[in-house]
């Protein structure tokens, strides 16, 4: 996420930049273009200016774009390196000593969802199938079905509780220019003392769209759509082992927050290969991401996703994370409604399971 978000997102270019030399760096939270400039941006742009301006929203489609990758490199790779040279990762805080200490996936998750969760919730796909390189399952689920589904795969007890009310629920990626769709951020180890949430690479956390053709709604970026198939972004999930780390600070001037509110309303995206959080993946230098809340119909329930390039100085892709399922399983209108208008009835991808063999079959 998206990913842009987020997991999913950052997959496939992680693994591409791994072999440029790159780290990110501390930045402030710069404006670039509101949200409604971008959109007008995105309107006019040419058909390989759309694909970059919905790569900017995910990572993993990057790798499926062939020569688009080599455009993005090619415009951002020296202001990566000037933002490289002195960007900590905002999780160095949570590093152990011992061996092990600097790593955090889902097998260090304090509670692992049951086994038999996602076998009685993959009886509730359709048209199942499992991915031949990595072994993982997927299937396709309805409108209504998918938030769920969602919901009830990242609803963990032991873990959900301790989980910020902010962020419980389940999302839709309103406005982000690839084929996905929703996503969840409850399945997560929150540090409250760093107000650092860390976010695995995990089944049921996030959903692609699963139409034959792209919506009406996304007329903007039909042609991302057309261009990027959103199975393949779905398989991606097992070419990559991304941890994401959400770092809470105070709210800066210029983002869509209230300036210098401390109640967990702005928060620095940053993304760690193979879970390494002693530095932010070389992905990070290249393009950044922040979380700010906006005035919604109800708090937490509606965020700016600020995508940017060039030391975070130019918003590129930017889209509004907006909540439609509450952290009550209830669903939040209008958003609700108005995320069904845009499906057209078209179903979700969802990625089910690691497969046979694994403890989360």
């Amino acid at each position: 996420g998206g990913s842009s978000h987020f997991g999913p997102g950052f997959q496939r270019l992680d693994q591409f930049l791994q072999e440029v030399d790159l780290n990110g760096g501390p930045r402030a939270a710069a404006p670039g273009p509101s949200h409604n400039q971008e959109q007008a941006m995105a309107r006019t742009l040419s058909l390989n200016s759309k694909i970059l301006a919905g790569i900017g929203s995910c990572c993993c489609c990057m790798a499926v774009t062939g020569g688009v990758i080599a455009l993005v490199v090619v415009l951002t790779a020296a202001p990566a390196v000037i933002c490289s040279v002195n960007e900590p990762s905002y999780a160095a805080v949570l590093v152990k000593d011992g061996p092990g200490g600097d790593k955090f996936t889902l097998d260090n998750m304090t509670v692992l969802p049951p086994p038999s969760l996602y076998s009685s919730l993959r009886a509730e796909m359709n048209d199942t199938w499992t991915h031949n390189t990595s072994g993982y399952t997927y299937g396709l689920a309805g409108v209504h079905e998918a938030p769920m589904i969602l919901y009830n795969g990242t609803k963990i007890a032991g873990n959900w509780e301790s989980v910020p009310s902010l962020v419980r629920g389940v999302f839709w990626m309103r406005g982000n220019g690839v084929p996905e769709i929703l996503a969840t951020l409850q399945y997560a180890e929150w540090f409250g003392d760093e107000k650092i949430l860390l976010l695995p690479n995990a089944p049921f956390s996030w959903s692609w769209y699963g139409g034959a053709e792209p919506p009406t709604g996304a007329d903007d970026f039909a042609h991302v759509y057309n261009f990027i198939e959103a199975r393949s972004l779905a398989e991606a999930q097992g070419e990559g082992n991304i941890t994401v780390a959400v770092s809470f600070k105070p709210c800066p001037e210029d983002a869509f927050c209230v300036a210098g509110s401390d109640n967990l309303t702005f928060g620095d995206v940053q993304s760690h290969s193979d879970g390494i959080l002693t530095s932010p993946s070389v992905m990070t230098s290249f393009v950044t991401w922040t979380m700010e809340e906006m005035a919604g119909v109800e708090n937490g329930s509606l965020w700016y996703r600020r995508v940017s390039l060039y030391c975070s100085t130019v918003g590129f892709g930017s889209y509004e994370l907006t909540k439609i399922i509450d952290e009550d399983g209830q669903r939040i209108e209008p958003y609700y409604s108005e995320y069904v208008q845009y499906m057209e009835g078209a179903p979700h991808i969802i990625w089910t399971g690691f497969g046979e063999g694994n403890h989360l079959v």
